[in-house]
């Protein structure tokens, strides 16, 4: 009665509410979305990202079928190096303190220029002195949207960044989008990772464009494959010096000789054209006095790969990527083509942007089907794709694949085409197939009586029109479409690749597919997961059935990127698409799993024990 006096003399009234008041849920916390901004000046260092909304605890795969789904994160791989050395310094003075402030005050207001309002952004760097001067401090009060953390010493600030960018390949990628999210921050690890900390500095921050529509870090990826390696403004080991002219060796001559006698069968009067880059011109000239022994009449194309590049970037898309009158006119007369894989460097290749990319690589097509108009017999040489750079971003030992793709050429083509007719004899006419392995894998497939493809390197001309075929060298597998509508098992995979899907590039290892009604049910990886599940999701219409089994026939191959199938005992299984060997899936997606050691049989006969081809009885 007091409270309520004291209330009417005051003409004072209670609050009412009419519900609970409100309670805000707590916020999610974001994750990394894009790199907008990169500082290396070692000591100091800054990784600014912008933050997307939480992703979804499990991807939508669009298929009740699938039982689990387990996935581990891809390391970022990078060859084998030590760490950084500690450098031992004297305490920053005033002096260095203010120059470290201004340059990280500078690099933090391109940032927040050039990034739309709307975002948010997160920004690693290196905690020094730097960090605590007071016109920073006030700087980051005035500027809230950026959270800026921090890490003690160079080698723990690497070690974030690229945890950082593990995170960000995990992102799924946005409706519509072309190029793989979890290849360019792989790309990006490489650089950080290798960046020493007595580089010259460098600094990057996205456009307001590419930070809006999220492509900011395929751009960096591009910037950083153009200037070589990061902190030097000079092109690196991609733009390949011009080799000092000399006589071709005698490796090169026989693996020409080779080439030219075995698999494409070079006559007298023959008019041989050879393509060629920079990085393969020594080889291209072996062809050449080759093909001269023969009496054939030789001609060489060659490409600059430092003009190439320079092409890219100086050069308007639309004027890129024409096959001249008279270049065409010299391939439909042509009887051999000898086509030289290239650019050598397929890491910048990789990096360029989405509509250079599709112009340049209309050249090849346009050179290719003036050859198939002329019923030319041709071969591309796999040597033209082995450069430290491409090694570096496939995570294999350059030399040893380089020497891997020069002997598999020098292997007899008629001994392949031996191996590989009698395994293809039974694959026609055959009705099960069966592997397995002591790792747990047992998978049973059925034939449909379809024709294999046996890749020998032998080339015959097309016996019809529109039959022409461009075989890749070296050569050495046995391939053919199962049937759709069944598989059964498990089948693991024991051979680290960095290529298994039909589009990025990326390290994957330990994967395991299971199969139940002929179809994919449940899938596991060691690495690569979250790139085969992104991947996996936009496949489409049958990327869940079996698709094809191919054996290798190489004795030579091992490592090679992108031919490990050709691997004497290899056994390998497709998933998707079929349709290029005679099956009925038309699926635009397809990926592959490699298994050494296996047995393989077909209808009880077995045609390879623990990984190796059992010969004729």
């Amino acid at each position: 009665m007091t409270v309520r006096r004291v209330w009417n003399e005051n003409r004072i009234r209670p609050q009412r509410y009419d519900a609970l008041p409100f309670r805000p849920d707590p916020v999610a916390p974001q994750h990394p979305s894009d790199v907008v901004g990169l500082l290396l000046d070692p000591p100091d260092g800054a990784l600014a990202l912008s933050l997307g909304a939480p992703r979804s605890p499990a991807l939508n795969l669009g298929a009740a079928r699938l039982l689990s789904t387990q996935n581990r994160v891809s390391s970022i791989r990078g060859p084998a190096s030590a760490p950084d050395p500690p450098r031992l310094v004297a305490p920053p003075g005033k002096a260095e303190i203010r120059d470290r402030s201004a340059t990280l005050l500078r690099f933090l207001e391109r940032v927040d220029r050039s990034a739309p309002r709307e975002l948010r952004l997160r920004v690693w760097v290196t905690q020094s002195a730097a960090v605590t001067d007071p016109p920073l401090a006030s700087w980051r009060l005035r500027h809230p949207r950026l959270e800026i953390l921090s890490e003690v010493g160079w080698v723990a600030w690497k070690r974030k960044a690229l945890d950082e960018l593990r995170q960000l390949g995990r992102t799924p990628p946005r409706r519509g989008e072309a190029r793989s999210r979890a290849e360019a921050t792989r790309a990006l690890g490489f650089y950080v990772r290798d960046y020493g900390d007595r580089s010259e500095p460098f600094e990057w921050h996205a456009s307001a464009r590419s930070a809006s529509i999220g492509a900011a870090a395929v751009r960096l990826r591009h910037d950083l494959a153009v200037t070589g390696h990061p902190g030097f403004k000079s092109p690196g080991e991609s733009i390949l010096p011009m080799p000092t002219p000399r006589p071709p060796g005698p490796q090169a001559r026989e693996m020409a000789r080779s080439v030219l006698r075995g698999c494409l069968r070079v006559r007298r009067g023959d008019r041989v054209c050879i393509d060629s880059w920079t990085a393969t011109l020594p080889e291209a000239n072996a062809f050449v006095l080759e093909s001269l022994a023969l009496g054939a009449r030789p001609l060489l194309l060659y490409q600059d790969e430092p003009t190439y590049w320079a092409a890219t970037t100086d050069t308007p898309p639309e004027h890129l990527g024409h096959l001249g009158e008279h270049a065409r006119a010299a391939i439909e007369r042509t009887d051999v083509l000898v086509s030289f894989y290239g650019p050598s460097d397929r890491e910048r290749f990789h990096a360029l942007p989405t509509p250079v990319l599709s112009r340049v690589r209309e050249y090849n097509e346009a050179l290719y089907r003036a050859a198939a108009r002329s019923g030319a017999r041709a071969v591309q040489l796999a040597l033209g794709r082995a450069s430290p750079a491409s090694a570096r971003m496939y995570g294999v030992d350059f030399p040893t694949w380089r020497r891997e793709l020069v002997e598999g050429c020098l292997v007899d083509p008629l001994e392949l085409r031996r191996r590989g007719r009698r395994i293809a004899t039974r694959l026609a006419s055959g009705r099960s197939l069966r592997v397995t392995h002591p790792n747990g894998t047992n998978l049973t497939l059925r034939l449909r009586h379809r024709t294999p493809f046996v890749s020998d390197g032998i080339v015959e001309p097309p016996r019809e029109r529109g039959n022409w075929s461009l075989l890749t060298l070296p050569a050495g597998v046995v391939s053919v479409a199962v049937d759709e509508r069944f598989a059964e098992g498990t089948f693991l995979s024991n051979v680290r690749s960095s290529v298994g899907l039909s589009g990025p590039v990326g390290e994957f290892s330990r994967g395991q597919w299971s199969f139940k009604g002929g179809r994919l049910v449940r899938y596991n990886y060691g690495e690569g997961g979250e790139m085969f599940a992104q991947s996996y999701a936009q496949g489409g219409k049958g990327r869940d059935l079996p698709g094809s089994v191919a054996i290798g026939l190489n004795d030579a191959l091992s490592i090679s990127p992108l031919l490990e199938d050709q691997s004497s005992g290899t056994i390998t299984l497709h998933l998707g698409r079929n349709t290029h060997l005679g099956g009925s899936n038309d699926a635009s997606w397809w990926a592959w799993l490699y298994l050494r050691g296996g047995d393989l049989s077909v209808d009880g006969e077995v045609l390879v024990r623990s990984g190796a081809l059992v010969p004729r009885r």
